[in-house]
């Protein structure tokens, strides 16, 4: 795990939207699970997620991504991969209000595309060079912090640790929240984006501890496109918050707008009848 300022690392699992963080990798492989860690979890989210980084680096992020099928989060727009040119450009910028501007726009393309946020993972080592100086660049991790806070942005900064001297590597942990971690505990559940047809896949456990999770995506998705699929063949649990939150969003929903469930597991038919949670827009097609 790569060490920090005080060697300590985020939990993914409960992170603020807007967290700033960083971390600090040996080789590839180690950079590749950092990035492969926080970007899984941002997908399992419901997030979109940039990832900034070459072409070897995206090869290797969703090769390290089989269960999550990152190949398709890329087909529908849910994970964007990125090169640092086509991040930020390949000319010095006349000051970082102007990289701030793109940040703010690509957040608030994320929540017109149907994602409830947006998380970016950037490798940064042609930070400085594309600013002019280590102090720039500085300044600009100094600036994300507040930025990303306000936009709800989290993200993590990646950095080469072999062509940092130990004094600027404290400096630049300073400017950050904290560590990314390289391994992290899967999610219980997973909020993956589907374009055609639109809507969401919905796998492993839903309970208390992920509602909010499941409420947030379902909104996010249904208020670019209010008739609205959702695949549930690889949901192993759900109770009643779970359901009740399905009837919810689909009772909100215009008088032309449904919610479809695929792959019905018998607990939520169950809990529909039990608990009368039957809605004229929540439609159960399997």
């Amino acid at each position: 795990m790569s060490e920090g300022h005080d060697g300590s690392s985020a939990s993914l699992g409960a992170l603020p939207p807007g967290t700033h963080l960083c971390a600090f990798h040996r080789d590839p492989g180690e950079l590749t699970r950092i990035a492969a860690t926080f970007v899984g979890h941002g997908l399992s989210a419901g997030d979109q997620l940039l990832y900034v980084t070459t072409d070897d680096g995206a090869q290797a992020l969703l090769d390290a991504l089989p269960d999550l099928a990152a190949r398709d989060a890329v087909a529908s727009g849910q994970l964007r991969l990125l090169s640092f040119a086509d991040a930020y450009g390949t000319r010095r910028p006349d000051d970082l209000d102007a990289v701030a501007d793109g940040f703010r726009a690509a957040a608030d393309q994320a929540r017109k595309d149907g994602f409830p946020g947006l998380r970016v993972a950037a490798e940064m080592d042609d930070l400085a060079p594309l600013l002019g100086s280590s102090e720039e660049a500085l300044n600009w991790e100094r600036l994300c912090t507040g930025l990303q806070r306000e936009l709800g942005v989290s993200s993590v900064c990646l950095y080469d640790a072999g062509t940092l001297d130990e004094e600027y590597r404290e400096l630049l942990t300073r400017e950050h929240a904290g560590l990314a971690p390289e391994v992290a505990e899967s999610p219980l559940a997973r909020f993956l984006a589907v374009d055609e047809p639109w809507g969401v896949r919905i796998s492993g456990e839903v309970d208390i501890s992920n509602h909010e999770l499941l409420h947030r995506v379902l909104v996010s998705r249904a208020a670019v496109m209010p008739r609205m699929h959702v695949d549930l063949h690889g949901l192993a649990f759900a109770d009643l918050g779970t359901v009740s939150r399905l009837r919810s969003v689909a009772a909100s929903l215009p008088e032309t707008g449904w919610l479809a469930l695929h792959g019905v597991p018998a607990v939520v038919r169950r809990i529909l009848d039990v608990a009368g949670l039957h809605h004229d827009r929540l439609r159960l097609e399997s």
